[in-house]
């Protein structure tokens, strides 16, 4: 759902509808209505709202003795979504214990699912992993192809979180088929972070195979920002592997960004359109080109969401330096004290003193 005026009016709606139905003794419509608003809530970035109308569906259904697995389930996903991992992986065991004989194997799935996205995102690979597998297998038996492709764009990011991007390609790929299988939107996202995986893995001909397929399908569904995506991982790949042919490659990614702004005023579409400013510094030859993509690329920066922000330009000034090193040339100093004083704007104190530290090593 946007976060805009219409997504909270829509929310205003259910729960209005929800207390009349509550009143009116329609518990079985309330309770349907309240995982509406629980999607609802986190769609707009409330996942306190969310939490609380999860609990609510769960001792709704407690209350009128209805099986309450799945509304467990619910509630586990909404701990997730409010990063309350220990109680999402409690939330989601219980899911098993209270599931009804009908409904076990499918509670199963969707619980081992759940539980092991909160351990992988609490830092426990091993346990999400084991988890994990176990959905994905069981979901495949099931015929449950939608479930079955989100266990293995899990697994992906486990194995991402190994440094292990080929395995992670590998797992994104199979998530694609079994989410396309399913009939899904999610597939041509996984399809997408495949290419991203192969790239980061330095696999010049599958990143550049996959991202040309994946490229006209994002076309196709008219989603600018993903080809603007797939253009900058293909250009950073370039940066790393082919220096020589690093300029044409961001001239695309920085022509597909630019022609995300107006369609996707987002943080995803201003983020790429920062990465794609920043990358033509780096190509640039000229002093004049690189001060004003430099310029507009900062000033586009601090617009975003500081941690992303702070990533971004801590990034991009090891990137000079490194450029720098490659090229066996010094750098240039008045680039990174642009930079280091964009990142000194952001508020973060350590980002700040590691830019200085930056700074001190070259003087």
């Amino acid at each position: 759902m946007i976060a805009d005026g219409k997504g909270f009016v829509r929310v205003a709606q259910l729960r209005g509808r929800i207390a009349t139905l509550a009143r009116g003794g329609r518990y079985d419509l309330a309770l349907d209505l309240l995982g509406d608003l629980v999607r609802a809530d986190l769609g707009l970035g409330l996942p306190a709202d969310a939490l609380l109308r999860a609990r609510q569906a769960a001792q709704l259904a407690t209350g009128r003795g209805e099986p309450v697995a799945g509304p467990l389930i619910v509630l586990a996903a909404t701990l997730l979504a409010a990063d309350a991992f220990g109680e999402a992986i409690d939330a989601a065991a219980t899911a098993i214990a209270q599931a009804a004989p009908t409904e076990r194997a499918r509670i199963e799935v969707m619980a081992r699912l759940v539980g092991g996205a909160a351990q992988r995102r609490a830092g426990r690979p091993a346990e999400a992993r084991l988890l994990l597998d176990a959905a994905r297998g069981a979901a495949a038996r099931l015929g449950e192809s939608a479930l079955a492709g989100f266990a293995l764009a899990e697994l992906a990011w486990v194995d991402l979180a190994e440094d292990r991007p080929a395995a992670a390609a590998t797992c994104f790929e199979f998530a694609a088929e079994f989410l396309r299988r399913a009939g899904h939107g999610s597939a041509l996202e996984a399809d997408v972070l495949a290419v991203a995986c192969w790239a980061a893995a330095n696999d010049i001909d599958r990143a550049t195979d996959r991202a040309a397929a994946a490229a006209d399908a994002a076309r196709t569904a008219k989603r600018p920002e993903l080809v603007a995506y797939i253009d900058g991982v293909l250009a950073d790949l370039v940066l790393r592997t082919a220096p020589e042919a690093a300029p044409e490659a961001c001239a695309l990614a920085a022509e597909s960004a630019a022609g995300i702004g107006s369609r996707t005023p987002n943080q995803i579409g201003r983020e790429l359109i920062v990465q794609a400013r920043l990358r033509q510094v780096r190509v640039s030859a000229d002093h004049a080109d690189r001060a004003r993509h430099l310029e507009a690329g900062l000033e586009l920066a601090l617009v975003l969401d500081r941690k992303r922000a702070g990533a971004r330009l801590g990034g991009f000034m090891f990137d000079l330096v490194e450029d720098a090193e490659r090229a066996g040339t010094l750098p240039a100093r008045g680039e990174l004290e642009r930079v280091a004083s964009a990142i000194a704007r952001l508020g973060d104190d350590d980002l700040a003193e590691m830019a200085r530290g930056v700074l001190a090593e070259l003087a």
